[in-house]
């Protein structure tokens, strides 16, 4: 693996209850406080909804996975597809509803929130994966900077934080990957911080993983 300077880190381990998604809470450094609140890695059945109630006033960011699902937010309904990232303010007590309108087939997307105060008025942009063994910055112009990459196996990359004082998620969606000699695997997720660039590696081919400067 590419040499740098190990990072301290929090790590998100997969449960045995975790069969298929998950969801994590206040991400960051347990010492002090964090904007990251809430990351879920959702599976919708077929012909099924999945609610969920926003308890904190911040940004909140969708990108589907495969399949496209069906959004309501704020009274406000709308389709979401894969290659598309939406994004828009929501405020405590907000109630969500993503409905799975395939008959046959289950949908997944990433769901996230990151606290704040500034008005983001609901938009979707397109995005492409042109290449693979880099990560492709979504440009999502927000309070994180987003990022996804498949990659085969024994690739490696450099992440270089785009700010100061700033921390980074990553989540394994398939796959494995090291973190600086550290092993994250699929349904896991690990937070560095304090670090300037960090190096990860591919242990499998069409291992995919997003990460979250924030």
């Amino acid at each position: 693996m590419i040499p740098t300077a190990q990072a301290p880190a929090q790590f998100y381990r997969k449960r045995q209850a975790d069969d298929r998604g998950r969801e994590i809470r206040a991400i960051g450094n347990p010492k002090t406080a964090t904007a990251f609140e809430l990351f879920a890695d959702v599976f919708i059945p077929p012909g099924t909804m999945h609610n969920k109630w926003i308890t904190t006033t911040g940004t909140l960011f969708i990108i589907p996975l495969f399949g496209a699902i069906e959004c309501n937010i704020n009274t406000d309904e709308t389709f979401i597809h894969i290659n598309q990232v939406a994004q828009v303010s929501v405020k405590a007590g907000t109630k969500l509803r993503f409905k799975n309108v395939y008959p046959d087939h289950s949908v997944r997307f990433l769901l996230f929130l990151i606290k704040s105060d500034s008005a983001v008025p609901f938009q979707i942009q397109d995005y492409t994966l042109k290449a693979i063994n880099k990560l492709h910055n979504l440009d999502v112009q927000a309070c994180a900077a987003v990022h996804l990459g498949q990659f085969e196996g024994r690739e490696e990359t450099v992440y270089h934080y785009k700010k100061e004082n700033t921390s980074v998620f990553a989540y394994v969606l398939q796959g494995a990957f090291e973190f600086q000699n550290r092993l994250v695997e699929t349904g896991e997720g690990i937070c560095l911080w304090d670090q300037q660039a960090i190096a990860l590696e591919a242990l499998a081919n069409n291992a995919y993983l997003v990460l979250i400067e924030f």
